[in-house]
């Protein structure tokens, strides 16, 4: 079954959506099927803190669509895809970036309301190791710790296309580590 890890950039203070990134793969061949990226004008000026954490800068989004448009884009990626309606990101507090894609645009979300957060897993396996290791793991850290290292296919942190693909490959680590470990009949 296909699924897709998400993740986004967004402009602050205000909190709106200035990049999606997507990647849907197939976790049981570990193979990535298609990705998704897409910049999006959020009617504001972009704060200079962004600009240095992202690179993206106000005549970057100028031309792009409204995040209306880029929800409708993403899905339409995922109904194309035929893709598994459970999203996957790293962290989830108040909201997840699934959820708040379709909230900010005010329409309704092809994906449930649920998902997979694997900065959580990463979390619970930190506290059940006993590892004195901080709550606020970044991504990239993540990747440091599993021996994983960043992969830049996608660009630097800070990228949400890069981003959402390295935490496909945290996923897809976890779930060989948890396959390898316990023999579970589903089905």
């Amino acid at each position: 079954m296909r699924v897709i890890a998400v993740d986004l950039e967004m402009n602050q203070p205000s909190g709106k959506i200035i990049q999606i990134g997507a990647v849907c793969f197939q976790p049981d061949k570990g193979e990535l099927v298609d990705t998704f990226n897409q910049l999006i004008n959020p009617g504001e000026p972009i704060a200079p803190e962004i600009v240095t954490l992202t690179g993206i800068k106000d005549e970057d989004v100028v031309q792009m669509p409204s995040i209306v448009e880029g929800a409708k884009k993403l899905s339409d990626f995922k109904n194309r895809l035929q893709i598994n309606p459970i999203g996957i990101v790293w962290g989830a507090g108040r909201s997840n970036d699934v959820r708040k894609i379709f909230d900010e645009a005010g329409i309704e979300s092809p994906f449930k309301s649920r998902i997979i957060d694997v900065k959580g897993v990463f979390q619970m396996l930190a506290n059940a190791s006993g590892s004195k290791m901080r709550q606020k793991v970044g991504l990239g850290k993540a990747c440091e710790i599993f021996g994983l290292g960043w992969d830049s296919k996608f660009g630097e942190q800070h990228h949400a296309l890069a981003d959402a693909f390295n935490t496909m490959r945290i996923y897809m680590f976890l779930s060989k580590c948890l396959k390898g470990a316990v023999e579970i009949k589903l089905g």
